[in-house]
């Protein structure tokens, strides 16, 4: 059963930590039970919204690339190993650890990390399976081991959930126990950074201060705003990766989209993006900035009662609903580093909320994160929206050297 790493008397009772990777059937066959363990694991927890099996494995019919998939493009640059714990024959944690060279060149650290982690409630089961990782990322020369990121990076909130237990699911927000901050801290690790989330609610007045402020810097320099479909969908597609590469270049755990990834990133959104809540804003002609929700599809993700682990059906549901979500989330938004301190986030909020408010008027909500902790400029734009916190996620890391 894969390669057995380690195995430690717990409260008497064995823990075996197995370790596979991805490439052979045996392989498959053990990731098949580490993405069921999240199944048994949230079993009686109305918070938890699983995403589909097929966004980890893959659904070549659907069109779905799958995280775990040997040919992911993000394997292209990194290098991942799978943790299952196992207590009397039973699955009882479960990690992935990964280098992410990408990462590593950008900021010219030794930084691993892990990610998909799950746990029981008990210490030594953690703090066991994360040692675990750890050697297999100090093996490879990492100093340092930070986490949980999940997969895909860039896309998945990192940390683990520390607020907003009660808030409701969003679409790559995963929900965790809330006993996970307990269980890393024991282990070793120490907070690094916040991550936090705010809901909006969009038919609320638009405040007529605001309405002259985006008008005002409108006109002072040159601003035209467009939709996705305005341009073809090869140019969009350049023009988000030359935005995003930019925008966030300093930001905390930043890695640099090669355009191939990217790209797939785009063509997998278009099963559910509504391509008018996405715009583009020139400067004077020049590209400056973009701005993009998706419709709450953890609205339609729900697990079908009597019909938990349907997941074609699930994915039927996700993609006959897509458009009678009654929320939305505010998830890509950048400025290229040329264009900050124009005011060019607050325009784009500002129209984007008149937008939906004019012609997408079944949408009640609107999530924005996730933001660092040190945002200061964005948390007081949303501040100014009458936004109400909803999740804050904490980033672990510890020294492995």
């Amino acid at each position: 059963m894969g390669e057995k790493v380690i195995e430690k008397e717990v409260h008497t009772q064995p823990l075996e930590i197995v370790a596979f990777g991805n490439q052979t059937r045996e392989d498959r066959r053990l990731l098949k039970k580490f993405v069921d363990f999240h199944w048994d694991h949230y079993r009686n927890d109305p918070q938890y919204i699983p995403l589909l099996d097929y966004e980890y494995l893959g659904f070549k019919l659907l069109g779905i690339h799958g995280f775990f998939e040997p040919d992911s493009l993000f394997l292209r640059h990194a290098e991942m190993r799978f943790f299952l714990a196992y207590q009397d024959g039973k699955p009882v944690a479960r990690c992935n650890a990964f280098v992410n060279y990408n990462h590593n060149k950008h900021w010219k650290d030794k930084v691993g990390f892990f990610g998909q982690f799950e746990s029981i409630d008990n210490v030594e089961v953690c703090r066991t399976l994360l040692n675990t990782a750890g050697t297999w990322l100090r093996e490879r020369g990492m100093e340092v081991m930070r986490g949980p990121q999940n997969l895909p990076v860039n896309e998945a909130t990192p940390g683990v959930l520390t607020e907003g237990f009660d808030s409701r699911p969003v679409i790559y927000y995963h929900y965790n126990k809330p006993y996970y901050e307990k269980l890393l801290l024991e282990s070793g690790f120490q907070p690094v950074k916040r991550v936090r989330s705010w809901e909006v609610l969009v038919h609320t007045p638009m405040e007529e201060k605001l309405d002259r402020l985006a008008e005002r810097i409108i006109q002072r320099y040159g601003i035209t705003i467009e939709p996705w479909g305005k341009r073809p969908l090869e140019i969009r597609k350049k023009e988000m990766l030359e935005v995003y590469n930019s925008a966030w270049s300093d930001n905390f755990g930043f890695v640099p989209f090669e355009p191939e990834e990217f790209y797939q990133i785009i063509d997998d959104m278009q099963l559910i993006m509504q391509k008018d809540l996405f715009i583009f804003v020139y400067v004077k002609g020049e590209l400056a900035a973009f701005l993009g929700a998706v419709p709450n599809i953890a609205e339609t993700l729900k697990p079908i009662p009597g019909l938990r682990r349907a997941e074609l059906l699930r994915a039927l549901k996700m993609l006959l609903g897509k458009n009678r979500t009654k929320g939305l989330r505010l998830g890509y938004l950048g400025v290229k580093k040329k264009f900050r301190g124009l005011g060019l986030d607050g325009v784009m909020l500002w129209y984007q909320k008149k937008y939906v408010q004019q012609h997408r008027k079944q949408y009640t909500y609107c999530d924005v994160g996730w933001v660092l902790e040190d945002n200061i400029r964005t948390i007081r734009m949303v501040d100014y929206m009458n936004a109400v916190p909803s999740k804050t996620y904490t980033i672990f890391e510890k020294k492995i050297i």
